[in-house]
């Protein structure tokens, strides 16, 4: 079977949506004769190399991106949203030079994760299909207060744009068009017009984590400290990550525990994190981006991985915690549709509860959590 596919972010050990789009690629070049793929410019070396260990030889990669003026703009808020964008509908025009109308037996759209950008790939095949799609997720409004003006602003405009984007003909075309459409989460389904709903599959299991990308030896790293609560966060620094709900938990804490917490990884509010941090004299480390392969020293020494994701849609870095045998600190709307390891899932009520209840039982865990390590707490 002859197919094409498209990915805005397809990259190997970048986590995220460049993995999502991936293990795409790699399903789809496990079941088609022909795989033409095409998304942005990245290390085509290392792929090379990983399709040489596969032994995957049906694959040809397309690299296609805009002006570099252009993708500039996607450092802004508003980029973000509209470089993207622009890359599925210029896209079109890229192909279209190339190809002819229905020319794949099956053409599939994977990454970027949200319905909200159009994919015009559904000329080139009679057979389309579209996913794993998220976005559908909304923070409740209360909390809000944990966000700094900027982010509230963003999640406004965040919710607004959910609803706007049905209204788009070039999203609303993709949609139609599609005979299977994977959804990442219930709420995404749910958010999805009625007609769309009849086709969308849950597809919780995309995020796929192979052990071979880790080094999982733990008898090669030090046994973790005794004394200290290491707490863990592995991701992008948004202010929707959760993590100021962690910050603000130990600041109601100080002088109760003894903890270091652990920040690995960059992003647009790093910024707002760390003057927090400061500002309270919290004991946090932010340690910027990290190699994914080198990760497993840190998930194998600390003892907690906190993932309070206020868009309700899990991580890659949850299961690979898990995978580590490490427990996940997450709330209840972080990871809705059970990924794996639900044993090692330490789980926060929201539902009815104000931000403060919140902290306040997320402050109790890690508080539990030290007292279990170490019988006697620095103050009661």
């Amino acid at each position: 079977m002859k197919t094409i596919m498209s990915s805005y972010h397809c990259e190997p050990d970048r986590g995220s949506e460049f993995e999502t789009g991936w293990q795409e690629l790699l399903q789809l070049a496990a079941k088609c004769s022909d795989l033409i793929v095409v998304t942005r410019p990245f290390n085509r070396e290392k792929a090379e190399k990983v399709f040489r260990e596969k032994g995957i030889s049906n694959t040809t990669f397309l690299f296609f991106d805009l002006p570099v003026a252009v993708n500039g703009f996607k450092k802004t808020s508003v980029g973000k949203q509209v470089v993207p964008y622009i890359w599925e509908l210029i896209l079109f025009f890229f192909l279209l030079k190339r190809y002819s109308r229905n020319q794949f037996q099956h053409a599939h759209r994977a990454s970027v994760g949200s319905y909200r950008f159009p994919s015009l790939l559904w000329y080139f095949s009679p057979y389309f299909t579209w996913g794993p799609i998220a976005s559908g997720e909304i923070v409740p409004i209360r909390f809000l207060s944990v966000f700094s003006w900027k982010g509230r602003v963003q999640e406004v405009l965040r919710l607004v744009l959910q609803h706007t984007s049905f209204v788009d003909p070039f999203v609303l075309s993709g949609l139609y068009k599609a005979q299977k459409i994977g959804v990442a989460t219930t709420a995404t389904r749910n958010i999805l017009p009625p007609f769309v709903r009849k086709k969308a599959y849950l597809q919780p299991d995309y995020y796929v984590v192979n052990k071979n990308d880790f080094q999982v030896d733990f008898s090669a790293y030090k046994a973790k400290e005794e004394g200290v609560l290491k707490l863990l966060f592995v991701g992008r620094l948004l202010e929707w990550k959760g993590i100021m709900f962690i910050l603000k938990a130990l600041r109601q804490l100080e002088g109760k525990i003894n903890y270091e917490f652990t920040i690995i990884g960059e992003g647009p509010d790093r910024a707002v994190f760390q003057q927090y941090a400061e500002k309270y004299k919290l004991k946090v480390s932010f340690l910027g981006a990290k190699p994914r392969r080198d990760l497993s020293s840190y998930y194998a020494s600390h003892d907690l991985f906190v993932s309070l994701d206020m868009h309700g849609r899990g991580s890659f870095t949850m299961v690979e915690a898990k995978m580590h045998n490490l427990p996940v600190l997450a709330l209840d709307i972080t990871d809705p549709d059970k990924l794996t390891g639900e044993e090692l899932m330490i789980i926060i009520t929201t539902k009815q509860q104000s931000v403060k209840a919140i902290i306040n039982q997320i402050a109790q865990v890690l508080l539990d959590k030290y007292t279990e390590q170490n019988p006697v707490p620095l103050c009661l």
